[in-house]
Order: C-alpha cells, then sequence, then structure tokens
C-alpha cells in the first residue's frame, strides 16, 4: 500500500518536481564545487520557489504559441524556429544564477550556445512525445531539467561541454529535418497513395472534402485510412488511475482523477471519444456516402496500431506497395494534425498534404450534438445514440448503446 501511494504522488506531482530539480541543480552542483556567502543560496532557494511554481504555466505557454503557428500554417520549422526565443528568458535566469555562484565572468558566446542547446533538448524531448514516449508538457521540463544539468557541468568541468554542443546540434539536425519535410509539401509527385490518419471521431464532410482535393491535387490511385483504437496517452493514464471513463449518448467520457497531474495535458484531441470500433464503421459508411469506396481503404489493424502505432500501420501500408511508391501524408493543421505530420516526418520519406483549418465544421461540436455536419449514415447514427437507441449499419455491424452513465 505504502508503494502504491509513492507512486501515486509522484505521478501527480511529476511535473512540479521536474521543475523544482531544473532550477535545484545549478545551486546544488555549484554548492559542492565551492563556498559562498550563506545569503547566495537562501536568496535563490527562494527565486527557486517562485519560478518553479509558475514554470509549468510557461513552459505550456510555449507550447501553445507552437499550436497557434502551426495552426495558421501547417507547417512544422516555423514553430521550431520560435522555439528558440522562448528559451532565452530560462536559459538568461539559469546562466546568470550561475555565474554569480560560480563567482565567473559572463560569456555571451556561451549564453547563445546555451540557447541553442536548450532548444536542442527540448525539441526532441517533444519528438520523443509524437514516438509516443511521454507527454510533451512532462517531457519538456524533464528536458530543462537536462538543460539545468549539462549548463551546471560545463561550468564546473571543460570537458562537460561536449553536452551543450550536442544539445546544439541536436536543434540544427531538428530544424534540417523539419525544413526538407516542409520542402516535400512543395517539392513532390503527382502519383501514388495517400494516407491519413486521425481519431475521426466522428468523420465529417470536411475529412470527406480533404480526402476528394487530396485525390484531385496529388493525383493519388489510393488512399488507405486508420483510426486510432485508444490513444496510448489515454491507456497508461487509465492503468495508473490518473484518469476514469464513463459512458454516455454511446461514447467513453474521460475524467481527471485525484491522481491526475493537473499540469498535464490528458485530452489533446478531447474528452469525448466513441469506441474504435463505431469510429471505424462511421468511417466507412461516411466513405461509401461519399462514392469513394474505389479509391479510398478504411483499414482495420487495431493489433497493429496498438503495438506499433501509426509508425505500424504505415510500415505494413509500405509493404503491401511496390517499391518506390510515393506516399503522401494527409493531415490537418490542428493539434492532432501536426502530430500526425510529426509521426509521416519520423517515418521518414513520406510527402506531407497539410490542410490549414478553414472552416467551422468541427468534431467537438458534432459531439457535443451539432447536426448537419457530416453524411446521411452517420446523422442517422448520431440521432439514435442520441436517443439511447441501437443502430445497425450498412455493414451489418450492430451499435448496442449502453451509455447509462456508469464507471469503469
Amino acid at each position: 500500500m505504502k508503494v502504491n501511494f509513492k507512486i501515486s504522488m509522484l505521478l501527480r506531482y511529476k511535473s512540479q518536481l521536474y521543475s523544482m530539480l531544473a532550477w535545484l541543480f545549478p545551486l546544488s552542483m555549484l554548492l559542492a564545487y565551492q563556498a559562498v556567502p550563506l545569503w547566495l543560496p537562501l536568496a535563490y532557494a527562494v527565486i527557486v520557489i517562485v519560478l518553479s511554481r509558475h514554470f509549468s504555466a510557461y513552459v505550456k505557454g510555449m507550447l501553445a504559441i507552437e499550436d497557434r503557428i502551426n495552426l495558421k500554417l501547417g507547417l512544422v520549422t516555423p514553430a521550431r524556429i520560435c522555439r528558440v526565443p522562448l528559451h532565452v528568458p530560462v536559459v538568461g535566469i539559469l546562466y546568470g544564477a550561475m555565474v554569480v555562484l560560480s563567482q565567473s565572468s559572463f560569456s555571451a558566446q556561451a549564453c547563445l550556445l546555451y540557447i541553442a542547446g536548450s532548444t536542442g533538448i527540448q525539441s526532441w524531448a517533444i519528438t520523443a512525445a509524437y514516438r509516443g514516449w511521454g507527454d510533451r508538457v512532462s517531457n519538456s521540463l524533464l528536458a530543462f531539467l537536462l538543460v539545468s544539468g549539462s549548463m551546471s557541468a560545463s561550468v564546473l568541468y571543460p570537458g562537460a561541454w561536449s553536452l551543450v554542443y550536442l544539445g546544439v546540434a541536436a536543434l540544427c539536425l531538428h530544424l534540417a529535418l523539419g525544413a526538407l519535410s516542409d520542402m516535400r509539401t512543395w517539392l513532390h509527385p503527382k502519383k501514388g497513395v495517400g494516407v491519413f490518419f486521425g481519431t475521426f471521431n466522428p468523420v465529417h464532410k470536411t475529412h470527406i472534402k480533404i480526402l476528394q482535393e487530396a485525390i484531385s491535387d496529388r493525383g493519388l490511385s489510393k488512399v488507405y485510412l486508420h483510426p486510432t483504437t485508444v490513444p496510448k496517452l489515454h491507456r497508461l493514464a487509465l492503468s495508473h488511475g490518473e484518469i476514469a471513463m464513463t459512458e454516455e449518448e454511446g461514447m467513453r467520457v474521460y475524467h481527471k482523477t485525484e491522481l491526475a497531474d493537473k499540469n498535464k495535458n490528458y485530452f489533446p484531441t478531447g474528452r469525448k471519444f466513441y469506441p474504435y470500433e463505431v469510429r471505424h464503421q462511421l468511417l466507412r459508411a461516411g466513405v461509401s456516402d461519399a462514392g469513394l469506396e474505389e479509391i479510398v481503404e478504411v483499414l482495420d489493424w487495431p493489433d497493429v496500431y496498438d503495438s506499433r502505432g501509426f509508425f505500424g500501420v504505415i510500415a505494413e501500408i509500405r509493404r503491401s506497395l511496390p517499391a518506390g511508391t510515393p506516399i503522401h501524408g494527409i493531415h490537418g493543421s490542428d493539434l492532432g494534425g501536426i502530430w500526425v505530420r510529426n509521426i509521416f516526418e519520423i517515418a521518414g520519406g513520406i510527402y506531407p498534404y497539410p490542410v490549414i483549418r478553414s472552416d467551422c465544421i468541427s468534431a467537438t461540436a458534432i459531439r457535443e450534438g451539432a447536426v448537419g455536419y457530416t453524411t446521411p449514415t452517420i446523422e442517422a447514427f448520431l440521432a439514435a445514440s442520441r436517443a439511447g437507441t441501437d443502430f445497425i449499419f450498412p455493414t451489418g455491424y450492430v451499435f448496442k448503446n449502453n451509455s447509462r452513465n456508469h464507471w469503469r
């Protein structure tokens, strides 16, 4: 019982712990290196307490700025470049503290290298989140902890500068890969197949319009669709007791529990989801209503997705295609779309087809009761799910409406 309590407390306060350690690192390392007047560490400790309380909010603000840029442009490089100035206040405070505590001289060149290295470390921490390892906020806070440690080490030991240079190299590589990916949105062949991934929760008219335009614009002979099953973030949070789930109107509705980390975004694409089997059937119905069955294939590989995510789905699609077939990755510019775009970049060799959000059609609005935003079969399903009745899809699949707000 004690072990479970300790684990639950660690989960709940993980982001606060990362924030505190990131600011304490310079103090602890430099105090171990040389003696300083007592008032100096005490003053810095007060600053640490104040900064760490608000640091998670600052990191979330950094990510929100990136998301706004991505939403407007549908590209990845501009937001990555904008990360650099956002690191200036953090690195400036850390470096200033180290200069004072170590009684060394300020170096503009060293400060610039620290800023570039810090941005590089955070960039790859966010990439890890796109790979399914952690989440963007917690990974970014952990990255700043690594930044703080590498900066402190480089002040104490000249040989530790290699850690800073690795961060700078990571930033250069990250920007180069993003630039190459963005260039592939303009320099692409007009042939091949498309892939379109997302929650499709539910599929709506804008999704269908995007499919039709991508097929025409890129000369696609085939498009493969696959919805998420249960996102890894939710699976892990459910197993840790950080979130819980109810059912209402045929949807799984997620809620934070008392064990949830208040700084963690558990629901980046919403907290209401139709079950995977239902979203798969809705996709098939939407494609059929639009008359796209001959060119659009809705894949059903839940085991592949659960074990390897969309990376596994892409690998299986590639295995089924003739060698050298161009693959075009269709994605939106919202948070979920850019998440998928990063998956395309990491998977490599995919020509992005970004679509900037330009209408008011929203899956969130549909889940909240909006009508007229999707195809006839899906509208009929939505009416049935809201009324608490069962629904039979054209494929013969029967949706059993058991939504009576029971906890799992």
